[in-house]
């Protein structure tokens, strides 16, 4: 048997291996970090707590770049302090992270981003020729996630931890709270509703009588109810510390403007004030996390600085692995002091 020397060249380099010595920051002395820890050590169970203390993990999304804070969820997951919180608000894709932490899942969904969720006919650029949406995530979440790689809402609906999905109204161009999520339809609406990118995922998702958009519009990091709900806060972020929001390019913004201005002017005034929000909400964290006073008191986790940022359209599975490796590793570090050795290996979920 010959061996033929190209086809050495398709192997890869290990993409959970950092490219560069990254170490995120141990937040352990933090207190809202030392609380999760010490509910973790006492078993404190969501819904029978002792110290007087509520606790919400928030979790950012941003299309693929949700695989990020999906690397950090599942982070959270193996290091067993899920019942750590009493409630988890998700937007966009953090609204699947979500879902899934919820589910005993989060590690299953992180391996699935790479491969368009769990099936490459999530996008497709023959239905755009044919006048339909570019991205098909009503497929995946009531196909995929039901029947190829089962999404467990009665998980969720069985948690004593409250689950919250937030979307922008199409009518008011206010954010809105999904929460009391009674069935698994009004799971998998609220998780529709929160990702609708408009255009580029379809017209707007009807929910106890508002139409929806996705929540990035109106808000990037689900805080607005979390902030009134909660004493304490671990927010999940998908951009490294200093790094900007970027803007739509020039042509999608133009489509979507076009596309929005159908339904409500005031849309419009929210994609071009998107930018500027975010990078001022991220700043107002990041001086709350340093702050001991603050109320309510706030952790944040985000990639450490250098680490590689990966677009909300990202789909080379290479980039994807690596960024959920780099969440992963920078959630350890905060919660564990430790930076952990990643690897990609067969996993059987039941």
């Amino acid at each position: 048997m010959s061996l033929r020397l190209s086809s050495l060249r398709r192997f890869a380099a290990d993409p959970l291996l950092p490219s560069a010595p990254l170490r995120g920051e141990d937040q352990r002395e933090h207190p809202v970090v030392e609380l999760l820890r010490r509910r973790r050590e006492h078993g404190s169970r969501p819904g029978a707590r002792e110290d007087g203390r509520r606790v919400a993990l928030v979790i950012e999304g941003g299309g693929m770049r949700g695989i990020v804070s999906a690397g950090m969820a599942a982070a959270l997951e193996q290091l067993g302090f899920t019942d750590a919180f009493d409630e988890v608000h998700g937007a966009s894709a953090g609204a699947f992270n979500a879902a899934f932490l919820l589910a005993g899942q989060a590690s299953y969904l992180t391996g699935l981003y790479q491969h368009g969720f769990g099936n490459p006919a999530f996008v497709s650029l023959r239905r755009v020729l044919r006048g339909e949406s570019l991205f098909n995530m009503d497929y995946v979440v009531n196909e995929v996630w039901r029947t190829q790689r089962p999404l467990r809402t009665d998980r969720i609906l069985g948690s004593a931890i409250a689950l919250h999905c937030t979307a922008t109204d199409v009518d008011t161009a206010q954010i809105v709270d999904l929460a009391d999520l009674r069935d698994d339809a009004e799971i998998r609406a609220a998780m529709l509703a929160s990702a609708r990118l408009p255009w580029l995922a379809g017209g707007p998702v009807s929910f106890r009588g508002h139409r929806l958009f996705d929540a990035t519009l109106a808000e990037s990091i689900p805080v607005h109810v979390s902030r009134r709900t909660a004493t304490d806060l671990l927010v999940l972020q998908t951009r490294p510390h200093g790094i900007a929001h970027t803007p739509l390019s020039s042509g999608v913004a133009s489509l979507t403007d076009r596309y929005l201005m159908r339904f409500n002017p005031a849309l419009v005034e929210l994609r071009l004030s998107r930018s500027a929000r975010y990078d001022a909400l991220t700043a107002e964290l990041a001086r709350a996390a340093r702050d001991p006073d603050a109320r309510p008191r706030v952790a944040v986790i985000r990639p450490p600085a250098g680490a590689p940022l990966i677009g909300q359209m990202e789909n080379r599975a290479a980039a994807m692995a690596a960024a959920a490796g780099h969440g992963f590793r920078a959630a350890w570090m905060a919660l564990e002091g430790a930076d952990p050795e990643v690897v990609s290996v067969p996993r059987a979920f039941h």
